[in-house]
């Protein structure tokens, strides 16, 4: 399916990263209802749920596709979109999910949900079936939360996240005395930066330590928390389309029943 120009102008590589897991946050793009309102093909018994490629909550996000349809008492059907994450253009992947959501399947998993975000007028999402905690990495074993670290640590932070506006704010704030703040936007650039020496800590979420590029583990020794921030987990839901209302309260049901949920702080 070819997206109409109109719709592809109101895209944003931005807006699309503000939520997969994993990515980074910025404005909400705006889609007229005309181009969603398309019929979706007859998916019989099946459940078809897309799943994003190299997603690093990708183990979890099939097992709750799994889950959710068969408590469903549907047929699971994963999807996994066809995208190469490292080729988008500036419209970055929303042309792909929305494509994928009026042909392929009913929502994609592995969304991150960032509270008080305002989400794209064509979409909603689920509540939360997977989260998990970010972690301070160091060299250092006598480090267990930001506040060990000493005047001058330069401490790499996930850009355009919720745990780094909260970095900023209490740095501003003092609370991370002479700490410095240094943005990454991929988990392998961290990995990179740790081993290099540029990074003498990192803040990242826990399940990107499972990625392949960051198995080799001897960039840091010692695994501490993010304390004092409150806001010290990420959580990732099902993306769906906003008319798609019934859908989402039966996926919302199905996920409090396999009790995988978790609240949002």
């Amino acid at each position: 399916m070819n997206l109409p120009s109109t719709m592809c102008r109101c895209l944003s590589v931005l807006g699309v990263l503000a939520l997969l897991a994993g990515q980074a946050t910025a404005q909400v793009p705006f889609v007229p209802p005309e181009f969603y309102n398309a019929i979706r093909p007859d998916f019989g018994n099946r459940l078809p749920l897309c799943v994003l490629p190299d997603s690093a909550t990708l183990e979890q996000d099939r097992e709750a596709a799994r889950g959710i349809a068969e408590m469903l008492l549907l047929e699971p059907d994963i999807v996994e979109i066809d995208a190469d994450m490292g080729m988008l253009d500036e419209l970055g992947i929303w042309p792909v999910i929305f494509e994928e959501l009026a042909e392929s399947c009913v929502g994609v998993l592995g969304v991150q949900i960032i509270p008080g975000e305002v989400a794209p007028d064509w979409m909603t999402l689920s509540r939360p079936y997977f989260e998990a905690s970010y972690v301070l990495l160091t060299r250092d074993d006598g480090i267990e939360d930001l506040t060990d670290l000493p005047p001058g640590t330069r401490l790499g932070v996930p850009l355009y996240t919720p745990i780094d506006a909260d970095i900023m704010l209490a740095i501003a704030a003092g609370t991370l005395d002479g700490v410095r703040r240094l943005p990454y936007d991929r988990p392998e650039l961290m990995e990179s930066l740790m081993t290099s020496g540029e990074f003498d800590a990192a803040i990242v979420w826990q399940p990107h330590l499972d990625l392949p590029a960051l198995q080799a583990g001897d960039f840091y020794s010692h695994q501490g928390t993010v304390a004092p921030l409150e806001r010290d987990t990420r959580a990732v839901a099902v993306l769906m389309r906003t008319q798609d209302e019934m859908l989402r309260t039966m996926i919302d049901q199905a996920i409090e029943a396999l009790g995988t949920g978790a609240e949002v702080r």
